[in-house]
């Protein structure tokens, strides 16, 4: 009797020992998931966030959107001029989706610096990503090292010009619309940026020889227009000038209007760069 309820006690015993290691595996188990859980979130992540590693655009989709900059600078700009451009130029980078790519191009007499600079794409900052998933200070270096630098070493390189005796617009523009990779045909979101006085000046058409648009659409160059701007928008930093060759400043304005509708692109909006 007494060596049988020994038995029943050891199974007792056995039975709480047992029971007692459950917490443990349980907990084991949900450790295990969580860093499984972890794993895959980082490598989805990562995987999501990949950049080509030349043009910083995303692997996965490509550019998101796209912004064309046109400086329009044969004329030199004031100081205040310049700083108030160069802080609108980098609100619009700042403004715009992770995943944008931005080229720029310059309006010069010479057609040999017409054209789009090397396509780079907005990539993530240190603010866009979580330090549980990213290396954020790498991330940051790349931000600021990659795309902000090669941007503001374009910008500042553009906006320094030394004046110029002919202002081609139309053909600047057209020539850094077809220099720029995938704009043409790029299904998304589109928006050209002219930093200009708008005063066109070129074989083709010139405000201070007497043309606007009426005479332009009746003269053999309007079969020239390169119809590219369809559904694009246009932002415009119009830089004032004096110029007293144009008896009618109002011309100016009616043949851009014309000329981006015929183009199929959006109405222009238009922000004045002044120094008074």
């Amino acid at each position: 009797m007494a060596r049988s309820n020994r038995r029943r006690s050891t199974r007792r015993k056995d039975r709480g020992g047992t029971s007692s290691i459950w917490p443990y595996v349980l907990g084991a188990v949900a450790a295990i998931g969580l860093l499984v859980a972890a794993i895959f979130y980082r490598n989805q992540t990562e995987h999501e966030t990949a950049v080509n590693v030349d043009t910083l655009c995303p692997l996965d989709t490509g550019p998101v959107a796209m912004a064309a900059i046109l400086f329009d600078l044969t004329d030199p700009l004031t100081l205040a001029q310049s700083k108030q451009l160069l802080a609108r130029v980098e609100k619009e980078i700042a403004d715009a989706p992770i995943g944008t790519q931005f080229t720029m191009g310059v309006v010069s007499e010479t057609p040999e610096s017409w054209g789009a600079t090397a396509p780079l794409c907005k990539p993530r900052s240190g603010h866009d990503v979580s330090t549980l998933t990213q290396n954020v200070r790498l991330v940051e270096t790349r931000y600021e090292k990659r795309f902000m630098e090669p941007l503001h070493a374009n910008i500042e390189s553009m906006i320094s010009a030394h004046g110029a005796n002919k202002s081609p617009i139309m053909e600047a523009l057209q020539t850094l619309i077809a220099d720029t990779s995938g704009f043409l045909t790029f299904a998304g979101p589109r928006k050209v940026i002219i930093v200009s006085d708008l005063l066109q000046n070129s074989e083709s058409m010139s405000f201070y020889a007497g043309d606007d648009w009426q005479s332009f659409a009746t003269s053999p160059q309007f079969a020239r227009l390169n119809r590219t701007l369809e559904g694009v928008d246009i932002i415009i930093f119009e830089v004032p000038r004096v110029v007293s060759k144009i008896k009618d400043p109002r011309v100016i304005e009616d043949f851009w209007l014309h000329y981006f509708d015929v183009q199929g692109a959006r109405v222009p909006t238009v922000k004045t760069i002044g120094d008074l």
